[in-house]
C-alpha cells in the first residue's frame, strides 16, 4: 500500500526526504523531477516528502528513518540512506547513471566531506524557501 495524505503510516519507497526549508533541496528535487522523465522508466518513480513532515515522523517512529541531521536520505522501502549515498542512489534511480558514476569517482571520504561541507552551508550559501512557499512541482508526487 502507499502511503496516502490520509495514510503516511504506510509509505513505501523509493522516496527521497529533503529539508524542506532549503532552497538548494527545492531545486534538487525539481531538477531530479525534470531527468527522471527523460531518465530510467522502468523504476518505480520516486516520491518525496519533507523531513520534518508526518511521512519522515511515522517511519523514524517505526525505526525505519535515522534521526538523520542530513539535508537528504533515501528511503528505499527496505534501508534509508544518507547524505551523499542518498544522493548517488536517487540519480542512479531515475536512470542517471552518467551522473552517479561521476559523483562516485571521488573518493568516498571526499564525497562525503563536499557533502557535509554543502549540506553545514546550505542555508546561507542558497538561502531558505519562503514560508508557505509551495512544495515542488507534480503534487502526486509529494508526500506530507
Amino acid at each position: 500500500m502507499a502511503a496516502t495524505s490520509d495514510n503516511p503510516a504506510r509509505p513505501e519507497g523509493p522516496i527521497l526526504f529533503f529539508d524542506g526549508g532549503c532552497a538548494l533541496c527545492h531545486g534538487a528535487v525539481r531538477r531530479l523531477l525534470r531527468w527522471e522523465r527523460s531518465g530510467r522508466l522502468d523504476a518505480p518513480p520516486i516520491r518525496f516528502a519533507p523531513l520534518d513532515g508526518p511521512t519522515a515522523v511515522s517511519l523514524r517512529s517505526m525505526g525505519r528513518l535515522p534521526e538523520s541531521q542530513e539535508a537528504v536520505v533515501l528511503w528505499t522501502g527496505t534501508e534509508a540512506l544518507e547524505g551523499e549515498a542518498a544522493a548517488g542512489a536517487a540519480l542512479e534511480t531515475i536512470g542517471r547513471t552518467g551522473w552517479a558514476g561521476a559523483f562516485r569517482i571521488l573518493p568516498r571520504p571526499l564525497r562525503r566531506a563536499g557533502y557535509r561541507m554543502t549540506a553545514r552551508n546550505r542555508h546561507r550559501w542558497f538561502g531558505r524557501m519562503p514560508e508557505g512557499c509551495p512544495m515542488p512541482a507534480e503534487p502526486h508526487r509529494m508526500l506530507p
